[in-house]
């Protein structure tokens, strides 16, 4: 179940204890009952935690639990209609200020709420009703043996401890690799070669062919089929060479009329006319594909029949070259689908799941000799693990958090979840072990993240807000802040490898839930929540038959009258093509606490909305509403508003003042061009986004002010748009940003001066450079800020507090954007202790960047808009001497789109930037990489160059082992470079040296201006080596002539060779102007393998008297 009953108990009776609990028995006129509650919840709190454990395999335990939630969940609805009372009628009372028992309840206001003795009367049966309902399963359960445990017993406080120890050894936003992943890469490459060589393959205008299934990914759930197919997926190859890609989750209750809509829509075409009938969704998806290349991947197939009696007839009119792969764990369908390439993903060999397991579970060098010593255990429980990679990562995240003993490790591999029978066949008894080892507060919170669709993200911020909504953050032994409490429940999850960070994600902020994860939460939770996709079937028996908690329906169309029949949700979530009459349905909702819709199909927000007394989160993101009801001020537990994306509300209510108990608001992607005074009244906001800045600051305006932000003191994450319409800089500091010392995430965005190019639009006064300079000297953020964006500013200098940012001691990601005037960066940015991501996009007025990045002040500050100043004397010694390694724990840096930008001093005697992995350096005039890049950046991994246009050479990284070199018109040297072992290189034709890079593996270069191919390809030891030329340099290029001279001879020594010829811009446009009936295939071909041997070829109808035909191992003139 979502919700533990534990934990459900706790948060129950800590309501009851801060409750006057004499003086509402007398107005409710049932003397003792609310004391009897709390007695009653207290005795059955130390037998819950164990009736959980009990109930996953013991059905009769686990009706007695479904029952006693029922009876949990209806007092929690009644006293929050306590807690409304609580508030009165009184709108003005303030939430900011703490209470005492004493005083918590508000006599006079709760004498003037109930005015009306029938509501009184009611909500005191209601209480009475719960009491004699818990205790008649207090008396039922001696039949069970419950073991008795004392709620929020010590076990939960170690594990607490326990993970903020290691919490603080993981690395910010770093996913670690695996064995897996190591081989991964090879296979992407192999299953994409024989994808593209079918394109390339295919005949020309060729329609209602015989579509086949390609390639099938097979093997056990949890060994890693569907990252392959994402890999391949997302292949650049792949981009190039199709019109359309289209990920289907087919999954075993696949529904074939919502699978025919679902292809639909994502071909961009609608459906909702053939009123779910098949044969017409098959003709329009018929019409739909017609001469269109397409890539579909079909992701967990179970049976053969959704391709061969559905999908494999509507889509062969599709080009030519259009592909099918399919992933599924059975070889059987893989085989019934005449899948022509079946690529099984084979389980871990012991020793490699050793290596993986190891890889998780080691925290540091000093750490490693331990776990070394607990090898025999370890490889007991790997035996267990039956060579899934999924859960050797899984208990890794657990055994983490073990001590390093040989007891410790072998209460892993004897636990009774290994051997426990009655559930279902298809639970990972990894995973089931893992969820059992976990305290009650994170188990609840788990089970919640599998209402999230598999397609969908979770996003910290939002999961930790549903979380807050359903009251699983309230921590008795904590003083924190629920959004915080959040925020390390969530760490914690994907710490235990149950949530898989999203790649790319900052701080591991975006995750998803692995299938066989997925299912296991499904069964736990089944009982109260439901997952509704495309493919479910049945859904009027699903929804018809349990009373249910929390509902998500995504893509899926459901009756109004089967979710009404479900008055008991406190969470419905609906995603994508999903429409719903809410102005019906709303009103038999009344227990709502979430509502959340995302890019639904909603037009209207009906006022019913206002009805839903226990409302807490109201998210309406990507919908299509234009207006918020008035009332919604009445809606006292109201936490949550999130209008992202609603591109049609143009303005809020005036009434949303009256919401003391918001927490968060989402303002960006709305049409909002003001907000209405009295923002000052939400005390506590912790997020709000899309604060917009009003140029009208007098005294009688009815809209919001920069001023209106200053008593806001618990914002922790702030975006302020429209900065520059602040009028002065004093209305600035109004907004009191460095007092607000919750603050960790803010976002200043100005509109941009910048056009497209890069280059400042329009004339900018002088009065405007220092208007904005003044404002933005007004805006300082707290020294505890951990994430700045500033984006936008036009300001000619920096603020005071900018210039030397090394205050800012928990900054750790800063981005500066359409940076459009100002010549300087931030000095001292390399004494900030945490920053791991520094990254500056569009800056085309800095021309230098020198050590004051680096350092402290030396005395001397470059403007940067001049030479770098000389290193003399005692400001070199100074530099010398300075022992402090600068950027600790920078991994991610980015200088893009700086077009002035033609030095970088960084002398080889300053150390710095120990971790960088990542380097990306676009447009702009930089003549060399610094000596102190080459010398001090040890595990520089991936090096990407772009349009650098005064570069020479890149040389002396020994840790470098990606390289992108693209439109570097004037690099002449790569080398030096001992374990560089994938290079990019397009359009570098000065280019002529490349050696000193033994581990070179793999080149890819694209060129299509050259007439010959480079002569460095000659002494290059590569595996592989993939060509885009010209169609003339690809003639030379297949004549395979092997004198001294000839193309062929540059390249025949590498093991795998992938050449395609295309046509110049030139070319095209004489074709197009000509209006060409010549073969217009993409890319003519070379395939070559030196050993074994083979060589494919096809060039099509060219200008000269001959055509190649693709013919194994020759090529005949």
């Amino acid at each position: 179940m979502a919700a533990l009953l534990d934990e459900m108990a706790s948060k129950l009776t800590g309501i009851l204890v801060s409750m006057a609990k004499k003086e509402v028995e007398m107005l409710l006129g049932v003397p003792g009952e609310i004391t009897k509650l709390e007695t009653t919840l207290g005795d059955l709190s130390s037998i819950l935690a164990d009736a959980e454990r009990k109930r996953i395999r013991d059905s009769t335990t686990q009706r007695w639990v479904r029952v006693l939630k029922d009876v949990m969940y209806d007092a929690d609805d009644v006293l929050d209609l306590c807690q409304i009372m609580e508030g009165g009628e009184d709108p003005t009372a303030p939430t900011s200020s703490p209470k005492t028992t004493s005083m918590c309840w508000d006599i006079p206001k709760m004498l003037f709420c109930f005015r009306n003795p029938i509501v009184a009367h009611d909500i005191g049966r209601k209480i009475q009703a719960v009491n004699q309902q818990l205790e008649d399963l207090a008396k039922r359960s001696s039949r069970f043996g419950f073991i008795t445990q004392a709620i929020n017993s010590s076990s939960d406080s170690i594990v607490n401890k326990a993970s903020n120890f290691f919490s603080n050894k993981t690395g910010s936003g770093i996913i670690k690799s695996d064995v897996v992943g190591e081989k991964i890469e090879a296979n992407t490459k192999t299953l994409v070669d024989i994808l593209i060589k079918k394109v390339d393959g295919a005949p020309v205008g060729l329609i209602g062919n015989d579509l086949i299934v390609d390639v099938a990914i097979t093997g056990a759930g949890g060994i890693g089929k569907t990252t392959l197919a994402r890999m391949i997926f997302s292949d650049g190859r792949v981009e190039e060479k199709f019109e359309n890609k289209i990920w289907l989750s087919v999954n075993q209750d696949v529904n074939e009329i919502s699978l025919l809509q679902s292809l639909l829509a994502s071909f961009g075409a609608k459906h909702e006319s053939f009123a779910g009938d098949r044969g017409l969704l098959e003709r329009a998806l018929k019409d739909t594909v017609h001469q269109k290349k397409f890539l579909l991947v079909m992701d967990d197939v179970w049976s053969e029949k959704v391709w061969d009696e559905l999908l494999s007839v509507p889509l062969s009119y599709g080009a030519s070259g259009s592909c099918v792969l399919v992933t599924t764990r059975n070889d059987g369908v893989a085989r019934g689908m005449k899948a022509q390439y079946l690529h099984r993903v084979d389980k871990l060999e012991i020793e490699d799941a050793w290596i993986l397991l190891k890889s998780q579970v080691v925290l540091d060098e000093s750490d490693e000799a331990d776990v070394d010593g607990l090898k025999d255990v370890g490889m007991k429980i790997l035996e267990r693990c039956d060579g899934l990679p999924l859960a050797v990562k899984v208990l890794a995240g657990l055994l983490r958090r073990k001590s390093r003993t040989p007891d410790a490790w072998m209460d892993v591999s004897s636990h009774y979840t290994w051997s426990t029978t009655g559930i279902d066949e298809h639970i990972n008894k990894a995973v089931y072990l893992s969820y059992e080892e976990l305290p009650s507060h994170l188990k609840q919170c788990f089970v919640y993240c599998s209402l999230v669709p598999k397609d969908e993200l979770i996003r910290s911020r939002v999961i930790v807000r549903l979380w807050m909504a359903e009251g699983y953050l309230c921590d008795k032994m904590s003083s924190r802040q629920p959004e915080d409490l959040g925020l390390e429940y969530y760490k914690e999850l994907v710490s235990r490898n149950l949530l898989e960070p999203n790649e790319g994600s900052y701080s591991q902020s975006h995750c998803t839930m692995h299938d066989v994860v997925r299912y296991f939460a499904h069964c736990i939770i089944k009982e109260e929540g439901v997952l509704i996709t495309e493919g479910h079937q049945d859904v009027n028996r699903t929804l018809g038959t349990t009373k249910l908690r929390h509902l998500s329906i995504s893509n899926k169309a459901v009756g109004l009258g089967t979710l009404q029949k479900q008055a008991s949700l406190r969470t419905l979530m609906l995603f994508g093509n999903t429409t719903v009459e809410l102005k019906d349905l709303l009103n038999k909702l009344s227990s709502l606490r979430v509502l959340y819709l995302d890019n639904v199909n909603l037009v209207e927000l009906p006022d019913t909305i206002c009805q839903l007394k226990h409302l807490r989160c109201l998210y309406l993101c990507s919908t299509s509403i234009s207006t918020i009801p008035r009332d919604i001020g009445d809606q006292k537990f109201l936490q949550v508003i999130d209008l992202f994306g609603c591109k049609n509300i143009s303005k809020l209510p005036s009434s949303i003042m009256k919401l003391r108990k918001l927490r968060s608001l989402i303002l960006t992607g709305t049409a909002i061009t003001s907000i209405p005074r009295g923002f000052r009244k939400l005390e506590d906001l912790v997020h709000l986004l899309g604060f917009l800045t009003h140029s009208d600051d007098t005294t009688g305006s009815c809209w919001c002010s920069l001023e209106e932000l200053g008593p806001l003191s618990k914002l922790k994450v702030l975006e302020i748009s429209n900065v520059e319409k602040a009028p002065s800089g004093s209305m600035a500091s109004k907004a009191m940003l460095s007092s607000k010392h919750h603050l960790r995430d803010l976002d200043l965005i100005f509109t941009s001066r910048l056009g497209e190019n890069g280059v400042v639009e329009d004339d900018i006064s002088e009065e405007e450079h220092e208007a904005i300079e003044d404002v933005l000297a007004n805006l300082c953020p707290p020294t505890c800020t951990e994430e700045l964006d500033i984006i936008g500013y036009f300001g000619r200098g920096l603020p005071q507090w900018m210039k030397t940012m090394s205050g800012f001691r928990g900054l750790r990601r800063l981005l500066l954007k359409d940076y459009a005037c100002c010549t300087q960066l931030p000095n001292a940015l390399g004494q900030l202790p945490h920053l791991d991501f520094f990254w500056i996009k569009r800056a085309p007025s800095v021309r230098f960047i020198g050590h004051q990045l680096i350092l402290p002040s030396l005395g001397t500050e470059a403007d940067g808009n001049g030479e770098a100043p000389v290193l003399t004397g005692t400001r070199n010694r100074r530099m010398q001497s300075h022992s402090r390694v600068a950027f600790p724990k920078l991994v991610s840096l980015g200088f893009e789109g700086m077009l002035g930008w033609t030095e970088w001093e960084w002398e080889q005697s300053v150390p710095a930037m120990p971790v960088l992995e990542e380097l990306d350096i676009h447009n702009c005039k930089l003549q060399r990489l610094p000596a102190g890049l080459e010398h001090h950046a040890r595990r520089l991994r991936k090096l990407n160059l772009r349009n650098v246009q005064s570069l020479v050479s890149v040389e002396n990284f020994p840790s470098l082992v990606e390289l992108s070199s693209h439109d570097n018109a004037r690099l002449e040297r790569i080398r030096n470079n001992p374990n560089l072992q994938w290079i990019g290189i397009s359009r570098c034709p000065a280019l002529k040296e490349l050696d000193g890079s033994p581990s070179l593996r793999s080149l890819e270069w694209w060129d299509l201006d050259a007439e010959a191919l480079p002569e460095y390809l000659l002494e290059a030891n590569l595996k592989k080596l993939r060509v885009d030329c010209s169609q003339n340099l690809l003639r030379l290029i297949v004549l395979q002539d092997e004198s001294s001279e000839s193309e062929w001879s540059k390249i025949q020594h590498v093991q795998q060779l992938k050449a395609y010829g295309h046509k110049t811009e030139e070319e095209v446009e004489v074709a197009d102007e000509s209006h060409s009936q010549e073969d217009e295939r993409a890319e003519w071909y070379i395939y070559y393998t030196k050993e074994p041997y083979s060589f494919d070829a096809y060039l099509g109808e060219s200008t000269g008297d001959f055509i190649f035909y693709l013919v194994p191992t020759q090529c005949f003139l």
